[in-house]
Order: structure tokens, then sequence, then C-alpha cells
């Protein structure tokens, strides 16, 4: 698999002894449906239960994951914790090799705001020291280029198109 073999060869090359990989949900393991944002503004419940797998980067996720210097993190945003919780219950269905406490989700009101909040916590895994390095797997470009901005070099920005081969 592609993005595997450029980790690898990240790891190798920067002599990286352990890697984050944050991963987002929404548009990258779990299918967006164009339109759906009033059910989640809304907090209709149900919404996240609902979603469609995206079973290639699943399942390319999972193959990351069995990499012992790779530790995977889902870092979502919601605007409501009953929509944390039915990610945490889709996790445990479709994407159950994440661990729970490698799950993080962040509560913000706008765009921007969780932009700030995914940003602000590899920032928070990067200081404390267990991390060189963090890859955020993202289909935002906004985030991405964010994460460039302001970690720097310690930062590896990957767009969800490179989990499919």
């Amino acid at each position: 698999m592609y993005l595997l073999e450029v980790l690898k060869q990240i790891v190798s090359d920067k002599k990286i002894d352990s890697l984050a990989i944050f991963v987002d949900m929404d548009g990258v393991i779990a299918d967006y449906r164009f339109g759906e944002g009033e059910n989640i503004r809304n907090n209709v419940p149900g919404t996240y239960l609902k979603k469609r797998p995206i079973y290639t980067t699943i399942n390319n996720l999972k193959e990351i994951n069995a990499e012992e210097k790779f530790e995977i993190y889902i870092l979502s945003s919601c605007f409501f914790r009953e929509q944390a919780e039915e990610k945490n219950e889709w996790l445990d269905k479709y994407a159950n090799f994440i661990k729970q406490e490698n799950r993080i989700f962040t509560y913000n009101e706008s765009f921007e705001s969780r932009k700030d909040a995914k940003i602000r916590v590899i920032k928070e895994k990067l200081k404390s020291n267990k991390y060189e390095y963090a890859v955020l797997i993202d289909d935002t470009h906004d985030i991405l280029f964010k994460g460039i901005k302001e970690i720097g070099d310690k930062f590896l920005p990957f767009h969800v198109s490179t989990l499919i081969d």
C-alpha cells in the first residue's frame, strides 16, 4: 500500500521511534454525504450511526496499525457530545482496532474552531514528548495547511486520497 510505504520511508529517513497518526472520520473512514450538515447541526439522533464505512481506507489503516512504530488516533470534530457517543459506537462496529483511548473528539461550533482544535490536540501530543512527528490524514486542505503553518516540519500532512490505492 502506497501510504504505508511512504510512512515506513519517513520513519527510516528521520530515524523515528514512534509516529502518531491522526485520522479524521467524516469523509475519511466514514462517508460524508453532501447536504447532511443540517442533521449534524440539529443533532438528529442516528446521523452518525447510519454513515457508510469506507472500507478501503479502514482496511489500509488496519494494515498501518499493525506496524509497531505507528500509533493511530481518531481525531474528529463534533457539535454535541451525543455525536461523539455515536461516532464511538460506529468505530466499535467498523474500526475496533483503534483503541478507545486513542479516540479524540473535539466539540466546536464553527469550521474555524474545528481546525484550531485539531491542530491544538496534535501540538499537545507532540509536546508530551511521546512522539517526535505527527501525521494528519484529513479530507480538508485548510486543516492540513494550518498544521504546516503552525507546527512546521514535525507535522506531516496527508490528504485522504493517499489511503486509496
